[in-house]
Order: C-alpha cells, then structure tokens, then sequence
C-alpha cells in the first residue's frame, strides 16, 4: 500500500516537469529527465543521416569546410556541432510565458527567453572573425551546410548524398 501512494506521488511531482518538457518549456533549476540515445528511422532497407558542415572563405574565395578541432581550439571540437545547431548563437528572442507577467514564472525560465543583445552579436561577430582570420580564411562570411547522407542497412554504403539547406552568415 506505501509502495502505491508513494509511486503515484512520485507521477505527480514529475509529471509537471515532463509536460513541460514536452512543450520546450522545461524550468531551471530542473529534475532532468533521461532522454537516451536518439533513434534512427528506417525505411526500404536505409536510413537518413543529417549532418552539418562549416565552412569559410579561403583567400581565393573559393568556400573550403573548416576543421572543427583546429577553428575551436582551445575548446572541444564538438562545440561547433552545438553551436551550428543554435544558429550559430545569433539567436532570435522566444516570446515569454504568459506575456511576462508572472515573476515567478519568469524567474523559473530565464533561461529560454534570452535573445542575443547588440553587444553579445558583435563580441560573437569579434570572436568568429577572430577563428577565422587564425585558421587562414577571410572574415567576411562564414557558411553552414546541412547534408543529408543515404545509407544503405545491408552494406552500410552511402547511396545518397545530398544538400539540404545552406545558410550564410554575414560577419561584416
């Protein structure tokens, strides 16, 4: 019987946190959810790989795929996936939760309304064009392409390759 009351209270302090989850809306501080590895769908004996790609402006101006260790260093090449998949940190304002009225329901998401100010762009703008002029390319623009790779399940060849978005990033 305690073993019952104790699982359905337990539903109830985190069903709150999970539904807002499911509406991108999650609080901080937060009781994190696992989320596990993602799933791949497959059909007709392939799946579909999306991935992203940047690259810059060599002083030829032809466009040249930066390498992610050697544009980030100090800081781990795999911060250029999560930076490519925030668009590039030039981020646009989220309306707020009921219109900003509530304090306290401010307070729990400040975190997901925050929109890059003026400065924060050029100092994001500054410190790309830094990584830039350090790797070789010109600062001018910087490109991020997204791909999207057919493989093949039986052979684990790339049947497909294409181009799916492409997005440029005035830094001037």
């Amino acid at each position: 019987m305690y073993s019952t009351r104790f699982t359905f209270l337990l539903l109830l302090c985190l069903i709150i946190p999970f539904s807002l989850r499911l509406m991108k809306y999650e609080p901080y501080p937060a009781v994190l959810l696992p989320s596990g590895p993602q799933t791949v769908k497959k059909t007709q004996g392939s799946i579909r790989m999306e991935f992203k790609q940047v690259f810059g402006l060599n002083p030829n101006n032809n466009w040249k795929r930066i390498e992610p260790k050697e544009f980030m260093h100090p800081a781990p090449a795999a911060y250029l996936t999560n930076l490519t998949l925030k668009n590039m940190g030039f981020k646009e304002l989220k309306p707020h939760l009921f219109n900003g009225r509530y304090a306290l329901v401010n307070h729990f998401f400040r975190f997901h309304r925050g929109g890059a100010t003026n400065s924060n762009t050029e100092d994001l703008r500054d410190w790309l064009k830094g990584r830039l002029a350090k790797s070789g390319y010109q600062t001018s623009k910087i490109r991020v392409s997204t791909y999207v790779n057919t493989i093949s399940t039986a052979n684990g060849e790339i049947t497909k390759k294409e181009l799916k978005e492409e997005k440029y990033y005035d830094l001037d």
